[in-house]
This record gives structure tokens, C-alpha cells and sequence, in this order.
């Protein structure tokens, strides 16, 4: 009887942790703002009476679903990419369609906002500026874990979307496309304030880039991730 009580309780615990790792992860990541960049596809009125429009982004070029590697906190990025917008700023932004463009972002909406099914509220729409030019090509930056590393590696792509979380962990999430285009993304975090504002940079000119980075065992396991990519450098591929 006593073992029959003693798994019942196991595999209680057992479920409530797989329940409530994605709630507490989600709670850890309320207040940020971030950048995403690719192609505007649409922009629609979602909520007719509070004016509450939604539009939507394939992430970096010649993008269709989502073939995702890596590990991130959910719900962070998908694709086509989400956010929301009030009635006013519709013509400015329906003029982008079709276009590969930038979006700075936060999250949590405003109240007028709140009905609306995206996440993210737009701040600012521009186009990519492919002639751009860096004067610094290549960032090493720092990784602050003493997470113990799994492997290391490089990863070819576009930088399509970057995130501050601003809460008291301080950390930044990261999304590649991998290659020169197509559906398959990969993830990473950063702990390096100076390297996230690099990435950003890289991402605003849609640059090809290369990731290097290494693969941690995540001791505090934050998010409910078992281990993430962290970025070291990223290089300018000409």
C-alpha cells in the first residue's frame, strides 16, 4: 500500500513539473522589447470594436513554415511572425507589404491592445538596409554562465529576430535562419549586453553571419530547458 501511495505521488510530481515549467518560464519573460526582420506578408483588422490590428512577417527570406532547432523558452518566436497595431498607424504600415522590413517590438501590449491574439506590440517599422555598412565585422563577446559545456559549434545564417528580456535574469534570446534562406531556424541565448547590440546591428542589414557559439548544461534549468546555445562570437560573412 505504501508503494502504491509513493508512486501515485511521483507521477503527481512528476506531471505537475511538466505542467508548471512552461508557466513559470513565461512568468520569467514579461517585460522585453526586441527586433524581428523579413518579409511584411499581411496586416488585417482582427477586432472590429477596438480597432485591434494584427500583421504578420516571414522571418528572414524565402520563408514559408517553421523547422525549428534548439532550445528557447516557448512561445518566444514563430513564423510567420506576429504583433499588433491601433487603427491610425494602418496606411504607414500597409505600405511595406511585400517588402523585407525591420520591427522593433515589446511585450507586454498596451491595454488598447489587449483582445488582440499576438504577443508583441509594434513600435517602429523600417526597411532592411542591405547597403549598410559595419565598421566592426567580427564581435567576441563573453558567456557569463559556469554552466558546464556540452559541445561547441558554428552556425552559418541571417539574424530574423532578437530579444532583451528585462526582467532581473538579464539575458537575450536570439533566432537565426539557417543558410541564405528557406524554413529552418535555429535558437540561441546571450548574456552579453554588448553582443546583443551587435547581433541587433547585424540583424537591421539582414547580414549573413556566422554564429559561434557553445552548448551548456542548464544548471538552474530557468526556463525548463535541459541546456542552450550560448553565443560567444558573431562574424560578418561577406
Amino acid at each position: 500500500m505504501k508503494k502504491c501511495c509513493f508512486l501515485n505521488i511521483s507521477t503527481f510530481l512528476l506531471v505537475w513539473i511538466l505542467i508548471t515549467e512552461p508557466i513559470f518560464a513565461s512568468l520569467l519573460i514579461i517585460d522585453t522589447k526586441g527586433y524581428a526582420s523579413g518579409r511584411l506578408s499581411s496586416v488585417s483588422l482582427e477586432r472590429t470594436f477596438n480597432n485591434a490590428y494584427v500583421g504578420e512577417v516571414l522571418l528572414g527570406y524565402d520563408s514559408i513554415t517553421f523547422i525549428s532547432f534548439g532550445n528557447q523558452p516557448p512561445n518566444l518566436v514563430s513564423n510567420p511572425w506576429l504583433f499588433c497595431f491601433e487603427k491610425d498607424r494602418y496606411k504607414a504600415i500597409e505600405k511595406f507589404i511585400g517588402n523585407n522590413v525591420v520591427l522593433e517590438f515589446k511585450t507586454p501590449k498596451k491595454n488598447a491592445l489587449l483582445s488582440c491574439s499576438a504577443t508583441n506590440e509594434l513600435m517602429a517599422i523600417y526597411p532592411v538596409d542591405e547597403n549598410q555598412t559595419i565598421e566592426q565585422a567580427h564581435f567576441i563577446g563573453s558567456i557569463h554562465t559556469n554552466d558546464p559545456e556540452i559541445s561547441s559549434g558554428v552556425e552559418f545564417g541571417r539574424i530574423v529576430n532578437v530579444i532583451e528580456n528585462k526582467d532581473r535574469f538579464r539575458n537575450y534570446f536570439m533566432t537565426i535562419q539557417m543558410g541564405s534562406g528557406g524554413s529552418k531556424f535555429r535558437h540561441f541565448i546571450m548574456d552579453d549586453p554588448d553582443l546583443f547590440d551587435f547581433a541587433v546591428k547585424c540583424l537591421k542589414m539582414a547580414a549573413r553571419v556566422k554564429i559561434h557559439y557553445s552548448e551548456r548544461f542548464s544548471m538552474r534549468n530557468l526556463f525548463g530547458l535541459s541546456s542552450m546555445s550560448f553565443v560567444s562570437e558573431i562574424e560578418v560573412v561577406d
